[in-house]
């Protein structure tokens, strides 16, 4: 029987890659994506099928999950890696940037998990992954408000991943670093280690495949910023602030 898995944020960057991947490997995906023409583009693949979605609409998200289930879906991979990213400026913090960046970096998430992980029970191999970042791992300059959302997903999976112990559900945590993607290619900064979309969804796709519950990529950063976590932390801090400079 071919495999089944949904993918959010799939009509450009990591989500896209994904996609293209699943498909190419033989599995059924369903595309979701804010972006119709985007995915409809992307469903010229007979593998791939768009499901045009706002995320942050949990009455969409519920119907669209009951019709899934109606037409008797089963899901074998559940992949939440939808996400944006906004700059603040600390000294004006702009609350709506906060009510964006979480709306869709994290309560899309909760929403989501809460209503399409059902799809995976019939499956024999259920596996739900998020995606996150290395983000929190340090405090970058102008991140309050994307760093805090991505600590607040890596939080959730942990915690949910103890909670539904016995479930038979394989949870898997997605914290990558720089990817080039759309998203990043906004950036005006360097992006130390920066990792090609296309490599970053083959390094995905072969960690859960494997079953790995947590993946972080690329190692050299995640490396880096587990020792610079590892100073005392005024000279973490001191560090932080000469990175801005």
């Amino acid at each position: 029987m071919t495999s089944v898995c949904l993918i959010t944020g799939a009509s450009s960057g990591i989500g896209r890659e994904l996609a293209l991947h699943y498909a190419a490997n033989g599995w059924t995906v369903y595309a979701v994506a804010r972006s119709a023409d985007k995915l409809h583009e992307l469903a010229q693949n007979p593998a791939i099928r768009a499901l045009p979605l706002d995320l942050t609409d949990n009455t969409a998200l519920q119907s669209t999950a009951r019709q899934l289930a109606d037409d008797g879906v089963v899901l074998d991979l559940l992949l939440l890696n939808a996400g944006t990213c906004e700059y603040v400026d600390a000294s004006n913090l702009d609350l709506t940037a906060f009510e964006r960046t979480f709306a869709i970096n994290f309560h899309a998430v909760v929403a989501a998990t809460k209503y399409f992980m059902p799809l995976l029970k019939a499956s024999l191999t259920p596996q739900l992954a998020i995606v996150s970042s290395m983000a929190y791992f340090f405090p970058f300059t102008r991140s309050e408000a994307y760093g805090a959302s991505k600590a607040a997903v890596s939080y959730f999976v942990d915690s949910l991943r103890v909670d539904l112990a016995g479930s038979g559900i394989h949870i898997s945590l997605i914290e990558p670093g720089f990817v080039d993607t759309p998203l990043t290619q906004k950036n005006d900064f360097a992006m130390p280690f920066l990792v090609p979309v296309t490599q970053a969804a083959s390094r995905i796709y072969t960690a859960l495949a494997k079953g790995k519950s947590r993946i972080r990529f690329p190692r050299r950063l995640s490396l880096l910023l587990k020792l610079l976590s590892l100073l005392p932390y005024d000279l973490r801090n001191s560090v932080a602030k000469r990175m801005k400079q």
